[in-house]
């Protein structure tokens, strides 16, 4: 491949250049991958105190570990030019997108949900953002988020680095601590900008407008908090409250965590944002139903009465729709747009979620017009429906899996403890030739949730310690946009398990035997699928496994427990496990 060689790697094409360096598409040699290489300008490898930090927040970012964030590949100093190599994202920012217009406030929350995620993953090891701000948000084509820039993110519990005491961060989203070199500075900080860049996401404007620096700094001292509501109808006023909290002025007052902010807005639009009088009588109970996991807005907007059509087989993204033309209440001055690649710089945080709905089928134009008809006869509108339960957002999942205690007690062992939590799906694709059997292979698998509108998961295997262990236990969760996408999913689960039953399907293992798997009849009572398997030829003479899967709102809970004691045959501890896993689901 040809390209400028930079020690290992070839410079192929400039993606972007900024103030602190150069982005280049490159393609690293000894891996044989296409990656994003960030070149710091050669300057500042004259300047020892600044590697000095530029190598402890790659080492601080490297110490992360979760689901959402994008690993670092590598990192130091080549030819004098210090750099950082990392996976390349292609998309566009956040602020690109609000360049069209604001988003609707389902999909705004969705997104701050993700980078709330990504903040919660970093502030729990002692880092800071400092830098908020919709340019530093990317978005995919399926606005998966991801939180970029945290190259001048610094350890919580380590000396400040910076000497001139300068303020880093954007002062349309700085919290007001931060403009007073004496105050402390914690992850309240980052909660306030994220409330700023909720609440440009709901209106389409910053919080605060000033021409000068001055009357941005006194805005976020002295002003209160905006009302999202007032300068846009469709946004329920619950989320004022939200704002409030998100960007009070005393950090005490905020929410303790980015968690709480992107629950608590979650909640905030779980109500119907249209109003009654905006939606066709006819699709007022199917919006009532849908509130919480679609916009209602998308609802206004289409031109014809239609039906909520669940896929059961594929919950991918809502099939692209012409954007409505703008509510006249947003008079923002448009920015460029500009498309095309956007890469994380020096530290990236990844936030996961698939973008799910409902496939809306318009009725036949002659139901439509029927439908649109005057009649003589008195109309008398349908009662509403009961709203359902409230969507369980992706910061709660964390609390659903069963402790090592528990799983203990379930599973009648001592001593297994957590050994591996999974950071992706896996895939069985390769292991498990016969297709009819892989979704019954296992809990959380790639090819079994594909397309099914998953937004995010949880997994952790517990055995006993050492190389020997008699029980293990796989679980997992997953979260969907709706408790009907979930149902959704276990629809088709229940169709695709008995394909595998009564029958044996072989799993290979790269230099040991194959496994023989005996699967016995799959049940499906009171809405647990559940199967039990015996596996020969693996490490152990005997084994037995069960797996379970439910489901508990919009969380669809998948269990394996296996058990190499004979004595543990006809034990139901996968659905004992995936049971008191669901009971922990909020439903209300």
């Amino acid at each position: 491949m040809d390209g400028t060689p930079f020690g290992r790697y070839r410079l192929v094409e400039l993606l972007g250049r900024g103030g602190m360096g150069e982005v280049w598409r490159a393609h690293d040699t000894e891996t044989d991958r296409i990656v994003a290489i960030k070149l710091l300008p050669a300057f500042l490898s004259d300047d020892e105190e600044f590697k000095h930090r530029f190598r402890r927040e790659a080492h601080a970012a490297a110490r992360l570990n979760d689901p959402h964030v994008i690993p670092i590949h590598n990192y130091g100093e080549i030819d004098c030019q210090l750099y950082v190599d990392m996976r390349l994202i292609e998309g566009r920012d956040l602020q690109t997108a609000l360049a069209e217009g604001p988003l609707d406030p389902a999909r705004a929350v969705r997104i701050i949900e993700q980078v709330a995620m990504a903040l919660h993953a970093a502030h729990k090891v002692g880092l800071l953002h400092r830098d908020i701000k919709p340019s530093n948000i990317l978005l995919d084509d399926n606005d998966f988020a991801y939180l970029i820039d945290f190259g001048i993110a610094r350890a919580i519990d380590e000396t400040r680095m910076t000497k001139s005491g300068d303020t880093i961060g954007t002062f349309q989203y700085i919290a007001p601590e931060r403009l007073d070199a004496r105050a402390d500075e914690d992850a309240r900080a980052d909660i306030y900008s994220l409330a700023c860049v909720l609440y440009e996401s709901l209106t389409g404007e910053p919080p605060f407008s000033g021409s000068t620096t001055a009357h941005l700094i006194t805005a976020h001292l002295n002003a209160p908090p905006p009302r999202p509501s007032t300068t846009r109808p469709d946004v329920p006023p619950a989320v004022d409250d939200v704002i409030a909290t998100g960007m009070a002025k005393d950090p005490n007052q905020r929410y303790a965590t980015t968690i709480e902010l992107a629950n608590a807005a979650t909640d905030a639009i779980t109500a119907p944002i249209a109003r009654a009088s905006q939606i066709p009588p006819t699709a007022a109970a199917f919006a009532a139903n849908t509130a919480a996991s679609m916009p209602v807005t998308e609802l206004a907007a289409q031109a014809q009465v239609v039906d909520p059509i669940p896929v059961a087989t594929q919950h991918g993204p809502v099939p692209e729709t012409p954007t409505p033309q703008l509510a006249s209440w947003w008079r923002r001055q448009r920015r460029p747009v500009q498309l095309g690649l956007i890469v994380a710089s020096v530290v990236i945080l990844a936030v996961g979620t698939g973008i799910a709905g409902y496939v809306l089928r318009p009725h036949s134009p002659a139901s439509s017009t029927q439908a649109a008809q005057p009649s003589t006869a008195t109309q008398i509108p349908p009662p509403p429906t009961p709203a359902g339960p409230s969507p369980v957002a992706e910061g709660a999942l964390d609390g659903l899996l069963l402790s090592p205690v528990d799983i203990n007690t379930a599973m009648g062992a001592n001593g297994m403890m957590v050994v591996r939590t999974l950071t992706a799906m896996g895939d069985n694709s390769a292991d498990v030739p016969d297709k009819a059997c892989r979704p019954i292979g296992g809990p959380l698998l790639a090819p079994v949730y594909a397309d099914s509108g998953w937004r995010a998961f949880r997994e952790q295997v517990l055995r006993e310690p050492g190389t020997t262990w008699t029980h293990l236990t796989d679980q997992g969760v997953a979260v969907f946009h709706s408790a009907h996408e979930a149902g959704a999913f276990f629809d088709s689960s229940a169709q695709n398990w008995p394909a595998c039953a009564n029958r044996q399907f072989i799993k290979t293992v790269t230099g040991r035997p194959d496994i023989v798997r005996t699967v016995g009849p799959v049940a499906n009572t009171n809405g647990t699928l559940s199967a039990s398997f015996t596996a020969a030829g693996s490490t152990w003479t005997w084994q037995t496994c069960q797996r379970a899967l439910t489901v508990a709102n919009n969380v669809v809970v998948d269990v394996e427990a296996c058990s190499s004691n004979r004595a543990d045959a006809q034990s139901n501890d996968g659905v004992n496990i995936a049971h008191q896993i669901a009971a922990k689901v909020p439903t209300t």
